[in-house]
């Protein structure tokens, strides 16, 4: 009986575990059709659980800046990536290619967009996130492989 209560206690934990980490690592909230570009000013970089966020302001004529909210990965996967604290600055302009929420409405208020390839300020590219979709932020025609070594450094797979 008791390993039974055991095994029952075990079941429930990991159900009751499992559909908020399936939920929390999903494109399911993100429009993943078509990716938006957006540049702005970034504002400020935070290294948290269980996503970092870069918060940026873009500019547009004649209304005031559209703060964009980044999201990205985790602290322990920028530190896997050797991203060090400051890869990109306060003050500096990015360029970013994600996907907008799916009810995202446009407002003066913050928007948030699931991040997937950085530009940085000296041009080069660098990986953000990745739930399978970031060749749609790839130049048309550009090969994943060709991507994936200037990224990662990877040797190409031919």
């Amino acid at each position: 009986m008791k390993t039974y209560i055991v095994g029952l206690c075990a079941a429930v934990a990991v159900l009751a575990s499992s559909g908020s980490l399936a939920a929390h690592h999903s494109l399911a909230r993100f429009d993943t059709t078509t990716p938006v570009w957006i540049t702005g000013t970034v504002i400020r970089i935070e290294r948290i659980n269980p996503h970092s966020l870069i918060v940026i302001d873009q500019s547009r004529s004649h209304q005031p800046a559209q703060r964009w909210v980044i999201d990205g990965p985790s602290p322990n996967v920028l530190a896997r990536m050797r991203l060090a604290d400051d890869f990109v600055m306060p003050g500096e302009v990015l360029t970013v290619c994600g996907f907008v929420l799916k009810d995202d409405t446009t407002t003066d208020s913050a928007r948030q967009i699931s991040g997937h390839l950085l530009v940085l300020p000296n041009g080069k590219r660098q990986f953000w996130s990745d739930y399978g979709v970031f060749q749609k932020c790839l130049t048309p025609g550009e090969e994943t492989d060709t991507y994936r070594r200037e990224a990662f450094g990877q040797p190409s797979q031919r």
